[in-house]
């Protein structure tokens, strides 16, 4: 009962999920026979929608749709708008079938360097009615939307923290909150310097670019952070989270060509016309 990601969502403006490759396309996990479209893979939640990359068992992109007239803060701890008592909790999705998807149990078992990782972070489709964000939360939480991040790269307001917040607390809303946003998120992985846990290929980075209309048009930034190096490190406490005045991404942006290049993703013509790389700060 959730329509996903919109493709409209930003007026005048189409953006269609991110298009696979011919070898990409054959991994694409399709949904359970019954299942709408199940043959297409769209997994489709409360303002976002992704795929599923049936080998590598993690999720091939994911797409959000990002309101800032209506955003709403959800606790993280209680899943609610308004303090509550449910705790955070992480859900298999029954439309698809539970060998396509990396679960808890390879998440236990290497809790030594990796956390459970967003790919549509957790406070980016939480807007709308009060039930429309808390619905949009715990989407979130589905192990569908989950990648292998190491404990340092997923909690560091330097890398991909930093990223995420680029998008709400020191970015794109930061200097316009009603702006309507979309974002692609996703793993980048490369054959020749990727890790394994197991059976499991990690990604040595992750993506994101970002889709809003300025006042002189359509942008678009996309940004590239890596996490190879960090990968030996055990987990140890980086204590609580901090917040930063501000958070440059200048060095970890990208052109949307280089992006489509090391996913096997091709993104909407209209992304590409909007890419400012190389124009200094959008």
């Amino acid at each position: 009962n959730r329509t996903g990601y919109d493709p409209d969502f930003i007026a005048a403006l189409h953006l269609t999920l991110p298009q696979p490759d011919a070898k990409l396309a054959k991994q694409i996990a399709a949904l359970r026979a019954g299942e709408p479209n199940a043959t297409e893979g769209e997994l489709k939640y409360e303002h976002f929608s992704l795929k599923i990359n049936k080998t590598k068992r993690v999720a091939i992109f994911t797409a959000t749709n990002i309101d800032g007239t209506t955003y709403l803060d959800v606790d993280r701890k209680t899943g609610r708008v308004s303090p509550g008592e449910e705790g955070e909790t992480w859900f298999i999705d029954p439309r698809v079938s539970e060998s396509f998807v990396l679960g808890q149990d390879f998440y236990t078992a290497w809790s030594t360097y990796f956390d459970r990782g967003h790919l549509t972070r957790r406070t980016d489709p939480t807007w709308g009615s009060a039930d429309d964000a808390e619905r949009a939360n715990a989407d979130t939480f589905h192990f569908t939307n989950c990648s292998p991040q190491h404990f340092r790269f997923n909690q560091s307001a330097k890398l991909w923290q930093g990223i995420e917040r680029y998008v709400l607390e020191n970015g794109v809303l930061d200097t316009d909150p009603r702006r309507r946003i979309s974002v692609f998120q996703g793993p980048i992985y490369n054959d020749s310097i990727d890790r394994w846990a197991d059976d499991v290929q990690i990604p040595s980075s992750f993506f994101k670019i970002v889709v809003w209309k300025g006042q002189d048009g359509v942008k678009a930034v996309g940004m590239v952070v890596d996490q190879l190096t960090l990968l030996d490190e055990a987990r140890k406490s980086l204590g609580a989270p901090k917040d930063l005045p501000a958070v440059n991404v200048q060095h970890w942006r990208v052109s949307v060509d280089t992006i489509e290049r090391r996913t096997g993703l091709s993104f909407p013509q209209a992304v590409r016309d909007a890419d400012t790389f190389g124009q200094g700060a959008p």
